[in-house]
C-alpha cells in the first residue's frame, strides 16, 4: 500500500491536494461566516471560461484564467458593495454569462484539445510540479495575508459596521479576499473540477462549526478536516479508479453527516 507514496504522480497529487486543502480551509471561514460561500461556485464557472480561452492561446491556460477570474471577482464585489444588486444575484449574473461564453468558445473552436468532462471534474493525478509550486505560492500568500491581517479580518467578518467605525479599510480586505479566492479557484478548477471546487470551500467551515467553540478553533479544525479528507479522497480514488475530486467531496459529505448526527444526539441530552 505504501508504495503509492513513491510514485511521482501520486506525490504531486498529494502535495497539491494538501496545499489546496490548506488554502481553501483558510479562506472558507471568512467566506462562509459572511454568507459569501457561493462566490466560490461563481468563480469556478468563471475560471472554467478563463481556462477554456487560455487553452486556445497557450499551453499554460492559467496565464489567461487568473486575470480573467480576478477581474470577474472585482466586478462581483463592486456590484455587491455598491448595492447595485444582491450578492447571490451578482454572482449568478457574472458566472452564468462567463460560463456561457466558455461553452461557446469550446463548441466553436476546432483547436480545443481538452474534454469538457475533465474540466468539470478535474484531474489531480495529471498535475505537474509547476502546479505544485503555483499551489505553494498561493498558500503562502493566503497564509501570510491572513496571519498579518487576522484581527482586522476577524472584525470585518463578525461586525463590519464596527470595523468601519474603527477606520479599518473594509473595502481593501474585502477585495483582497475575493482576489486570493479567485486565484485559488483557478487552480482548484484544474484539480478538483469546476463543479466541485465550491464544495471544497464550503465543507471545511460548515463541518468545523459543528465541533468548534471559537473562531480560531474554527480555522484550525477546518484545516485539519480538509487535509484529512483530501488525503483519504485521493488515496481512495486511486484504488477505486474514480475521479479524485468527486471522491473528496463525497468523503466531506459523509464526515459532515456524521458530525451533524453526533451534534444532534448531544443536543437532545
Amino acid at each position: 500500500m505504501f508504495e503509492i507514496f513513491t510514485w511521482p504522480f501520486m506525490i504531486r497529487a498529494i502535495l497539491i491536494g494538501l496545499l489546496l486543502a490548506s488554502t481553501t480551509a483558510l479562506l472558507s471561514n471568512f467566506l462562509v461566516v459572511t454568507n459569501q460561500a457561493l462566490i466560490g461556485d461563481g468563480l469556478a464557472h468563471i475560471s472554467f471560461t478563463g481556462i477554456a480561452i487560455g487553452l486556445l492561446f497557450s499551453d499554460e491556460p492559467t496565464i489567461v484564467a487568473i486575470p480573467f477570474a480576478i477581474i470577474a471577482a472585482v466586478i462581483i464585489k463592486r456590484l455587491i458593495r455598491h448595492n447595485d444588486v444582491e450578492g447571490d444575484t451578482a454572482i449568478g449574473l457574472v458566472a452564468s454569462v462567463s460560463m456561457a461564453i466558455g461553452l461557446i468558445v469550446i463548441s466553436t473552436s476546432k483547436g480545443f484539445n481538452r474534454s469538457v468532462e475533465s474540466m468539470l471534474v478535474g484531474s489531480i493525478f495529471s498535475t505537474t510540479y509547476s502546479d505544485v509550486i503555483f499551489a505553494l505560492v498561493i498558500f503562502l500568500v493566503a497564509f501570510i495575508f491572513i496571519l498579518l491581517s487576522y484581527q482586522k479580518l476577524f472584525s470585518i467578518t463578525y461586525d463590519s459596521t464596527y470595523a468601519k467605525f474603527s477606520k479599518i479599510n473594509v473595502a481593501f480586505y474585502d477585495y483582497a479576499i475575493a482576489i486570493i479566492t479567485a486565484v485559488v479557484i483557478v487552480l482548484g478548477v484544474q484539480t478538483i473540477g469546476t463543479l466541485l471546487i465550491s464544495a471544497f470551500i464550503i465543507f471545511p467551515a460548515v463541518s468545523s462549526s459543528l465541533v468548534s467553540k471559537s473562531f480560531k478553533q474554527l480555522i484550525i479544525c477546518s484545516i485539519i478536516i480538509n487535509i484529512a479528507v483530501t488525503l483519504i479522497g485521493i488515496i481512495s480514488a486511486h484504488y477505486l479508479e474514480i475521479p479524485a475530486g468527486s471522491t473528496i467531496i463525497i468523503v466531506h459529505g459523509i464526515l459532515f453527516s456524521i458530525l451533524f448526527f453526533i451534534k444532534s444526539i448531544k443536543g437532545r441530552d
